[in-house]
């Protein structure tokens, strides 16, 4: 088993990654809204609730098409909307003020309000959009957006307050009733949410809108099943809505049922192939599963269908080096740059092109242009690590130990520190580097498992139990915590029955994961079952190629089924690549 070092999660990036500051400061306040939906606190929680329902406000058009303008304000209204396409966010709010001086009516309000929401301006949108209530009352629409907006910006009472309102003069309107019925729910009120929202299919029984209501109340009352049910049927009654199919995929997911999962939301893809945002599940889901190949192979697909989009060629560059594609890399860089021709994303990733081909010097210079950017630090972090890479151990160190002591808060120095010391077998200093940044960060998954791969190589089995169960309490689905304990207990030939226990979870989260493939191999090889050791090692081999541990695996496997000269050759040829394996020339000595 090869521990991987950079824990993928259900939707993060590798480890390093400047998505959050950086991607968000380049991309603009568009991309602010997604980035805010993406990482929420888990499907169902209110910080996610608020800003998914400011970012589906967002899809709304912007252009009021029942106005008919000349002059003056049509020229603010144009300028107005090619502004607010272009992101030019302080030039678009003021030609919407001019706008709505101009012409005060509701059409201009309504575009005004989702213009200001889209460019991140929260106050001036809520501002726009009582207005917009004011002059349109008899707009079940101009009720919920400005409902959406109070809720985005925590008014939850008052988001409350202002649906029932709008409910008593439209109660046929399943819209504001499904949205109220989600918000009574997030507040507790789930009985009253359920008699809305079944009231409401009485009287409405093909509504897709109630029916996926019906699966958030589910899913806050713990109740995945019932919540898959009312997915599948929404997507029954509307087999195009993409929301609809991500949700029904990820309750099978946070059901353990990941292939399931897995098989729906490809199938929807292939049934409407310009699905972006499934497709973007997909390729989450697939890192998820420890599928980086079709992950990338999926992002090269969306790609096509939004070329414009800076944040798919970002995670296209990224995956593109972890897969060492370099032309497809470069040119995922060269599109960024194109669309972002200022941002210092640019500078970072051509060095970790540049660092990933062992290119030091280009590497160490495109770094070294972030020196007072947002990335300046983790730049710093790179560059540490070439130095290490470079045999400059000391300077390493010494740099590393500086950006401690600068930034005392950022858990991603000492995980750096300890591994790094670690690496020079200075094992003591690197469990008092990781325990004094868990006094501070008790509740780091990262750091824990840090902490359980040090205690493992001091032979504190106890220890790293304990620490990778911790990893486990903090991050349910976490793969390689599951792997880490199942492979050790095998490696001491130690409570086969719990191996299998940890081995099995770890493969049912992570199908497609080499590494874990080559744990479950050597499980059923010291079970018995060779043709079963044989199926995964022969996986784990094809996706780690010639890693001494997994060749020495497979051979083993094809010696005990009596294939010696197969495991021989295989043995051997691994020498040819791994002269110094003690492992592979303790195979060939002692079979």
């Amino acid at each position: 088993m090869a521990v991987s070092s950079v824990n993928m999660g259900h939707y993060s990036l590798p480890a390093h990654c400047p998505q959050g500051l950086a991607g968000l400061q380049a991309a603009g306040a568009g991309a602010i809204v997604s980035a805010l939906c993406r990482t929420g606190t888990g499907m169902g929680s209110r910080v996610w609730w608020r800003w998914t329902a400011l970012a589906l406000l967002l899809a709304a058009p912007l252009a009021p098409a029942s106005v008919t303008l000349t002059g003056e304000g049509l020229f603010y209204l144009l300028s107005a909307e090619m502004a607010t396409q272009q992101g030019d966010r302080q030039d678009a709010l003021a030609a919407w003020k001019h706008s709505v001086d101009q012409l005060p009516t509701a059409a201009v309000l309504a575009a005004a309000t989702k213009a200001a929401a889209q460019l991140g301006d929260l106050p001036q949108a809520l501002h726009w959009a009582k207005h917009w209530h004011e002059l349109a009352p008899e707009d079940s629409e101009s009720a919920r957006f400005e409902a959406g907006l109070l809720l985005a910006d925590g008014q939850d009472s008052a988001a409350i307050d202002l649906l029932q309102a709008t409910l008593a003069r439209f109660p046929d309107d399943e819209r504001v009733s499904s949205e109220l019925a989600e918000l009574l729910a997030q507040h507790g009120r789930l009985g009253d949410a359920e008699r809305l929202i079944h009231s409401v299919l009485q009287q409405h029984p093909q509504s897709a809108a109630a029916q996926m209501t019906l699966g958030r109340i589910a899913l806050l009352e713990k109740q995945p099943e019932k919540a898959e049910s009312a997915f599948a049927r929404a997507l029954e009654l509307r087999p195009d809505w993409d929301e609809a199919a991500i949700l029904h995929a990820e309750t099978l997911h946070q059901q353990g049922n990941a292939l399931a999962a897995l098989r729906s939301i490809q199938g929807f893809c292939a049934a409407h192939p310009n699905a972006e945002a499934a497709r973007v599940y997909l390729a989450k889901l697939y890192l998820s599963l420890g599928g980086q190949t079709q992950a990338y192979r999926v992002l090269q697909q969306l790609s096509l269908l939004r070329p414009e989009q800076p944040q798919i060629w970002e995670q296209l560059l990224l995956l593109g080096i972890a897969e060492k594609d370099w032309t497809g890399s470069q040119q995922a860089l060269e599109h960024l740059r194109e669309l972002l021709p200022h941002s210092p994303l640019l500078s970072y990733y051509q060095g970790r092109l540049a660092e990933e081909q062992k290119d030091w010097a280009p590497a160490l210079a495109a770094y070294d242009k972030l020196s007072g950017t947002p990335l300046a630090d983790e730049a710093q972090l790179r560059m540490v690590q070439i130095y290490y890479a470079q045999g400059q151990k000391k300077k390493a160190l010494l740099q590393v130990e500086k950006l401690q002591a600068r930034h005392p808060d950022n858990v991603q120095i000492p995980l750096l520190r300890a591994e790094l010391l670690q690496e020079q077998g200075q094992v003591a200093s690197a469990v008092q580097v990781l325990d004094q940044a868990l006094e501070q960060h008790p509740r780091d998954a990262d750091l824990w498992y840090a902490r359980g791969t040090v205690a493992e190589q001091q032979g504190d089995y106890a220890g790293m139990e304990k620490a990778m169960k911790i990893v486990i309490d903090l991050r349910p689905e976490d793969a390689q915590a599951y792997n880490f304990l199942g492979y050790s207990l095998l490696q001491r030939r130690d409570e086969l029955a719990t191996a299998a226990h940890y081995l099995h979870k770890a493969i049912q989260l992570a199908p497609e994961d080499p590494n874990i493939q080559d744990s479950v191999g050597w499980l059923y090889h010291l079970q018995g079952d060779q043709a079963q050791a044989l199926k995964y090692l022969q996986q784990a081999h094809a996706g780690l190629g010639e890693e001494p541990e997994v060749l020495s695996h497979l051979g083993r496997v094809l010696w005990k089924m009596g294939q010696k000269k197969e495991a021989r050759t295989l043995w051997q040829q691994g020498l040819k690549r791994h002269p110094t394996s003690r492992r592979l020339q303790e195979d060939l000595l002692h079979p």
